[in-house]
Formats: C-alpha cells, structure tokens, sequence
C-alpha cells in the first residue's frame, strides 16, 4: 500500500466505536473513499470485526516501535501517520509515543506524523521532533484526527474549544429583528467583544455560522470570546446599538 493511512495504537476504551467514527469522518471527504487505513497495534488478537473491515480497513499485528512492524505497515509509504496514546488518562502514554515520534524523525517521516498528546509540557518535545501536529486524546470526537489531516491548523482551534484556557463560547441575550448577520459579527468585532459563531432563534433554534447576508430573528447569539476578556451583556447589547446607531447615521 502506498499513500496510505497509518494510525498506531488504540484507545484503552471503545475502541470499535472509535475507529467507526473515525473512519466514517474520513470516508466523507471524497478525495479519501478509497484510502488504505491501516491499524497498527497488538488489541486485536482474533483480527477485526466485520463492523471494521466493511470500512475497508487492514490490521497489522505490531507495535509500531520495531522495525519489522515498521516495514510490514509501509510506514514509509504512508500519506499521514497518526499516533494514539494508549491511555488518555495517563501521561506515561506520553513516553511511547515520543519514542515512535523519534523513530519517524530518524526515517525523515515526522512531517507526515499528527501525536496525541497528554501531558501538556510534553507538547514542547513533541513538537521539536518535527511532527505535523500535537493534539489532546479527545475519545468523543475522532473528527480531531481527521480535521488535522484535512485541514492543518484547524484542530487547534478545535481543541481550544474543549477548554478555557484561550477561547471559549458564551451566549449572550440579544434582541434581533431581521439584522443582517454580517452587521451583527461586525458590531461585535469592531467593540473588539469577539466573534459571533451562532444566533439563537425565537423558539430556541440555534443557527450557526449564518450567511453574511442572511436576515436573523432570534433572542441571542453565542460569540467566541478570549478567556482573559469577558465582556458583559450590556457591553454586548450597547456594541450592537452603538453599531446599528453609527450605521443609520452614515
């Protein structure tokens, strides 16, 4: 196989369920309907269930971190090689998945490699290695995985929203009566409050990412606001009116 897919280790924990899912988000893209994916670990040892090798995917019996395993998978011949930690829950699974990070670096594949990754100081040598990508184990959306291989850099942003530490989703109460959307992101951006994601109709709907110039009713809008600033509701309310206020004027 060549251009493949490589993805070694599995999750301690619902691993068919994962690998479905995963597989399925990479079936979506048509470039990927016929790719080769390839498993690489030791967690089968009876061979795949049908539910998995109906999704066109191959298991090789290894570990990755041996030479014969490395060959037998055609790591060299693989488009993205994707490194599981063995437990999410557990930074020991940092130290495997350096040691396979380094055995690419010496194959000059780690620019191909995207590595899960625990702990984050360990990001750091992860990152120094030359892989493509380190990210979280997020077991509840595989679709990470897959974005990063898609689209390199947006499972980065993806990845912040599952936490607080940079950018975070709010929701905050305001009144629309069929504003364009385009005039509601602009307010919002030009009083530096943050980036409206989705608006929140009348009866609860959320309608997210509208078109710039669809006309919106609703009773709220979620923004992605920066953690260290938070604005307040009046400030989001007064941003809008001070916009629609300056709007008319011009």
């Amino acid at each position: 196989m060549n251009n493949h897919i490589v993805v070694i280790n599995s999750p301690k924990y619902n691993r068919d369920t994962y690998f479905r899912r995963f597989v399925e988000q990479i079936r979506q893209n048509k470039m990927h309907r016929k790719t080769p994916i390839v498993l690489l670990n030791t967690d089968y040892p009876d061979g795949l269930p049908s539910t998995l090798t109906g999704l066109g995917i191959h298991l090789v019996q290894g570990h990755g971190n041996h030479e014969d395993d490395f060959k037998r998978a055609n790591l060299e011949g693989a488009a993205n090689i994707l490194i599981l930690a063995k437990d999410e829950y557990m930074d020991d699974s940092d130290s495997l998945c350096f040691d396979l990070c380094y055995r690419m670096k010496e194959h000059g594949l780690a620019y191909r490699v995207i590595v899960e990754c625990v702990e984050d100081e360990n990001r750091g040598r992860m990152k120094r290695l030359g892989v493509k990508s380190v990210i979280r184990p997020i077991r509840s959306y595989p679709e990470i995985l897959v974005r990063a291989m898609e689209s390199p850099g947006s499972e980065l942003i993806i990845e912040d929203m599952f936490t607080h530490d940079k950018d975070h989703f709010l929701r905050f109460p305001l009144w629309l009566e069929g504003d364009a959307w385009r005039d509601v992101v602009a307010a919002m951006m030009s009083a530096n409050i943050g980036t409206p994601m989705a608006c929140i109709s009348k009866d609860g709907a959320v309608n997210i990412n509208p078109a710039g110039e669809e006309r919106v009713f609703g009773q709220s809008i979620i923004i992605l606001v920066k953690t260290e600033a938070i604005p307040t509701e009046k400030q989001v309310q007064e941003a809008f009116r001070k916009f629609n206020s300056t709007d008319m004027s011009a």
